[in-house]
């Protein structure tokens, strides 16, 4: 009881005090009025916002407040101008540095801040507007959430495009969920000349040296989608899933991890222009498989990240056809909710992410990885047989070629013919035949060599703009 009634007297205190110093706000007659109000699109250099108030009493401070997409914090910035009891002013914000970049099609919600000299504090309405590339007049169409922004001859396959993300949502809901009240906003551009400024700043080589196809920005909900050519909805499809994906297993502590990322993207893409499945096949018969669960990036060598998209899908696609749909869904929920990937792979397998991959290298004919050793465990080595010289005339230790009679020709058969071995139409499947040709991995090794030089296509998707601005209290 002796406690009690100091508690009380306490809190009585700081309420007395607490109006005694804003009592000039909290009974104060100060009207605010916000006669006007625009943000402007000057992309891709950034918004242009203009305000006028008035107030009874001079207005010293105006702030404006902005979220860009599906971003979960804020930034904000002041106005500059004369203090006075009638205020006309602009702000522009840049978006042209890395830090900064805003993908065009992105939804800018904003707000005022005002505070008069008397202390009285307002906030304004949220507004929105479309950060559009200003270059262009655009012409929309929509679908529920999903908005698809298209110039020029080009409404057919804006419309292609739309009905693609469309499937590709319905296709891939029993894994992510239901994510439809989130919009997705697409930008799509009819050649490479003008996706080129759009992109986020870098270096000018890597603007010149790569074509992109599409990018996603996943905090931003926006992607962008070259039209041209025939790879446009297996992009589209591919890019959406990113999105998709990251909203059903970010959480606020980490990202999903790169290979479950990519995996997803590319089973939820029902039009690949590119097939993996050769990459893969080289990989597991050279012994070139990555410890993929366990890299917390992409590779950097254009071989590798082949490789490392063909691993990606595949595992995927074990862990759905084998665990099924809700295992996985479950997986994505689980890191979600902040879980690592390693607690949620027991939680959810009850295996390590490292069991699981061996399981996977198993399932596909490939060497089994040591995580302590950090190298596979190669199967056991069958010798070969001598090689000898040939020779059309006779010489030590060598075997002389003789004619072949006509009639014998028809005799010959190919050796899986003559063993009776029977190649798995399945990828990847049968690759432990230690008599593998290798004329054959000859002819692999050049494919991927080859692969370098399109490597164009396949870095395409490989950065995402995971840009993140300051908290909403912090001002720049």
């Amino acid at each position: 009881m002796n406690l009690i009634f100091p508690r009380i007297a306490f809190i009585f205190l700081c309420v007395i005090i607490l109006i005694a110093f804003n009592s000039s706000a909290i009974f104060s007659d100060t009207t605010v009025k916000i006669i006007s109000q625009s943000a402007e699109s000057e992309f891709p250099s950034g918004i242009k916002f203009n305000i006028e108030a008035e107030s009874d009493t001079k207005i010293e401070e105006i702030a404006l407040r902005m979220k860009f997409g599906q971003q979960k914090s804020g930034v904000y910035e002041y106005f500059k101008f004369e203090t006075s009891d009638s205020v006309s002013t602009e702000l522009f914000w840049n978006t042209n540095t890395a830090s900064k970049y805003v993908p065009p099609g992105t939804i800018v919600f904003y707000s005022f801040e005002i505070m008069t000299s008397d202390g009285y504090k307002t906030n304004s309405d949220q507004y929105q507007m479309i950060f559009y590339d200003s270059r262009f007049d655009w012409d929309e169409i929509s679908e529920g959430m999903i908005s698809v922004a298209y110039h020029g001859p080009v409404a057919n396959r804006a419309k292609e495009i739309l009905e693609t993300i469309i499937e590709t949502t319905k296709f891939m809901s029993p894994i992510v969920g239901d994510l439809e009240e989130e919009p997705i906003r697409v930008t799509i551009y009819n050649n490479v000349r003008e996706m080129l400024p759009a992109l986020p700043p870098g270096s000018e080589t890597i603007r010149r040296e790569l074509i992109t196809e599409g990018q996603a920005f996943v905090d931003f909900g926006t992607l962008m989608i070259l039209a041209a050519g025939d790879s446009s909805l297996g992009t589209a499809a591919h890019e959406v899933t990113h999105i998709l994906v990251h909203r059903a297993g970010d959480s606020v502590f980490r990202n999903i991890p790169s290979w479950l990322d990519e995996g997803l993207a590319e089973y939820g893409n029902k039009y690949p222009a590119f097939s993996y499945d050769t990459a893969l096949d080289y990989a597991i018969h050279m012994d070139k498989l990555l410890p993929i669960t366990s890299m917390p990036t992409m590779p950097g060598t254009p071989e590798d990240i082949i490789i490392y998209y063909g691993q990606s899908k595949s595992l995927i696609e074990y862990l759905i056809n084998v665990y099924g749909t809700q295992n996985m869904k479950a997986l994505l929920s689980t890191m979600k909710s902040g879980t690592n990937v390693d607690d949620t792979f027991q939680i959810v397998y009850g295996k390590t992410k490292e069991e699981v991959e061996n399981e996977w290298r198993d399932y596909i004919g490939a060497s089994l990885y040591d995580w302590k050793e950090g190298e596979v465990a190669l199967p056991t080595p069958v010798p070969r047989p001598d090689i000898k010289v040939f020779s059309l005339t006779p010489q030590p230790g060598s075997n002389v070629v003789q004619s072949i009679e006509s009639d014998s020709i028809t005799n010959i058969r190919s050796t899986g013919e003559e063993s009776g071995n029977i190649v798995d139409s399945r990828s990847c499947a049968s690759h432990n035949d230690s008599s593998s040709n290798d004329i054959s991995a000859f002819f692999l090794i050049a494919f991927v060599n080859v692969l370098k030089f399109r490597k164009s296509f396949i870095l395409r998707k490989i950065n995402y703009c995971d840009k993140r601005f300051g908290e909403i209290d912090e001002p720049l």
